[in-house]
């Protein structure tokens, strides 16, 4: 725990001005609170004296009690101010740097979360972190600076009278001693109940459409209600030791005030005691009984807060995608798109056997290469290792003649053009996702241009507004054949030197695929085409084919040569062929 507080405090040197000034607010009041009921004892005590003036005094010192608490409010109103709204801003950037860094984790590493988890984690667990930096420290810096004051206070009043009150007061102590780390681990199980219920939320969400199709509604109700049942019983079981704890504090505290009434009542009898200083005393002892007791109520959050950084640092941990594996290379400043990938061999985190094995292949730069083969293969893994989503082995992938491995990310992805096998556009409008490519505004022509290509243009004028239609949550609002082509635009749009299909079109009929790709052949001439492929009649122009099957390479040639080899291709093709033709005559 005390790990996760040193992690928590990185962001405090970032606000030295408001802090310190914070600080001496809460110097400031905390030091005039203490004051204040030393005004209001003597004010008691002069009214005894009425015959002596003691009104006269008792009236002044009122006025000055009334000016000091003043002071005080506004020194506390400047104190929440300042360290509560550095806070804020802290977890700011507490968040804005979280979410950077998941920005820049490797693939491997969405593969493996869940996106529920991660918003808890971006969210709530952060909310848990600002408590600590802003009201946490307002509230242990104000009993730092009030209970030694208001101690030494008591000890002038009467030191038997003090030691007697302390008792109770210390006993707080051992019980936050002894409940606090029943509370951080309960902290803890609630703070990853609530990143499962959300990610079982986000899950369900967004895959409504699914849900509905299985009608598998009272499935999810029934999961989700197992994991709110969850979260129930954790959070009530941290809710029982919090209580646990306010209950005792407040009994000890109720203690100490009791303490003081019996054992002063009997000094003020015996006229040790004036009764203004009784009333100062006691006034005291109820000013530390709140800090006593928000100490359990802090300590519970500060549980929460480490609970929650660790959760955060969890994240921070992941080391980011490496940027450079060897010595950096020059590029020309456009990438001409010449790839040769010499026996690459990948396997991926946790996998029984190697995704790809010994795969050796050679594209010239403006020439279009496909691959194809079973499901399972191996081909979208290549595209992905091509772009350093996973990172390849050193020298097995080189862009024109440079180890892909050897060249900045940023400066490597901007070569390329993706079209995923999973179309994903965002919620916001069809204008928005394609000029999302160009990261600025869209040309109206342009937009116009690569719409026709993708076969999308006659489809967008029946959409309700045009290209500012809001495409809905991962495109829900479009059909799957849509949402393809739209990445196609986007992808377009792009103008990189080279294009990376996979399999994008699979969603569209056999007739507007064989548009489409008769369209991109002219903006693939212009460019490096990489084409993964189901539908072999969709890759027959292509320079070079690639077949792959459990990760090797089996058959590799033009289509003609590949149909006269009779292997897997030529067999497939006839199969494909031979449907195809059916379909016709149905």
């Amino acid at each position: 725990m005390r790990d996760a507080y040193r992690r928590i405090l990185r962001y405090v040197p970032r606000y030295k001005v408001p802090l310190l000034l914070g600080a001496l607010c809460v110097l400031g009041s905390r030091l005039l609170m203490v004051y204040a009921p030393r005004l209001l004892g003597q004010a008691l005590n002069a009214l005894e004296r009425v015959d002596e003036g003691g009104v006269a005094e008792a009236v002044a010192l009122g006025w000055t009690f009334l000016g000091v608490s003043v002071v005080a409010a506004a020194l506390a109103y400047g104190m929440r101010r300042l360290l509560v709204g550095t806070s804020r801003r802290a977890a700011r950037d507490l968040q804005r740097d979280l979410f950077a860094h998941v920005e820049a984790l490797p693939a491997t590493f969405f593969d493996r979360t869940r996106t529920g988890d991660l918003i808890a984690r971006l969210t709530s667990d952060v909310e848990a972190v600002r408590f600590s930096l802003g009201p946490g420290l307002m509230y242990v810096g104000g009993t730092i600076v009030l209970f030694p004051v208001a101690v030494a206070s008591m000890i002038d009043l009467s030191l038997s009278l003090t030691l007697a009150a302390l008792v109770p007061l210390l006993m707080i102590m051992l019980v936050v001693r002894i409940l606090g780390p029943g509370i951080m681990r309960r902290t803890r199980a609630v703070q990853e109940s609530i990143g499962d219920l959300s990610a079982r939320a986000q899950e369900s969400f967004a895959g409504a459409r699914v849900v509905r199709a299985y009608a598998t509604e009272d499935v999810e109700e029934r999961a989700f209600a197992r994991e709110n049942e969850g979260l129930v019983r954790e959070t009530l079981s941290l809710a029982n030791f919090r209580a646990l704890m306010t209950g005792s504090l407040y009994v000890l505290g109720g203690g100490a005030n009791l303490i003081v009434l019996w054992y002063g009542g009997r000094q003020v009898i015996d006229g040790d005691l004036g009764v203004g200083f009784l009333a100062t005393f006691m006034l005291y002892v109820g000013m530390l009984i709140w800090p006593m007791i928000s100490v359990g109520w802090v300590v519970s959050a500060f549980q929460r807060s480490a609970a929650a950084m660790e959760r955060i640092d969890e994240i921070f941990d992941r080391p980011k995608e490496i940027p450079v594996l060897t010595e950096p290379v020059a590029l020309p400043d456009r990438i001409r798109g010449a790839i040769r990938v010499t026996g690459l061999t990948f396997q991926h985190a946790g996998a029984a056997r190697p995704a790809l094995e010994d795969v050796s292949f050679e594209i010239a730069a403006g020439s279009t290469l496909a691959l194809v083969g079973p499901v399972g293969a191996g081909k979208s893994t290549i595209l992905s290792l091509l772009t350093r989503e996973y990172e390849p082995p050193a020298g097995a992938i080189a862009l024109d003649g440079a180890d892909v491995t050897s060249i900045p990310l940023e400066r490597l992805r901007a070569g390329f053009a993706v079209v995923p096998q999973e179309a994903f556009l965002f919620s916001n409008t069809l204008r928005s996702n394609l000029a999302y490519a160009l990261g600025g505004e869209l040309d109206a022509a342009k937009a116009r241009e690569v719409l026709h290509i993708a076969g999308l243009d006659e489809e967008l004028e029946h959409f309700p507004k045009g290209l500012e239609t809001v495409v809905g949550e991962r495109g829900l609002q479009l059909s799957g054949g849509q949402k393809q082509r739209a990445t196609v635009a986007r992808a377009l749009l792009r103008e990189a030197p080279i294009l990376l299909l996979d399999d994008c079109l699979s969603a569209v009929d056999t007739q507007t695929e064989a548009r489409i790709l008769d369209r991109l052949r002219g903006a693939m001439r212009r460019r490096t085409a990489i084409v993964v492929a189901h539908r072999l009649s969709t890759v027959r122009d292509a320079d070079h084919i690639v077949v792959l099957d459990a990760g090797r390479v089996i058959e590799a040639g033009t289509h003609a040569q590949l149909v006269d080899a009779g292997g897997w291709y030529g067999e497939t093709y006839a199969e494909q062929r031979l449907e195809a033709e059916m379909e016709g005559l149905a």
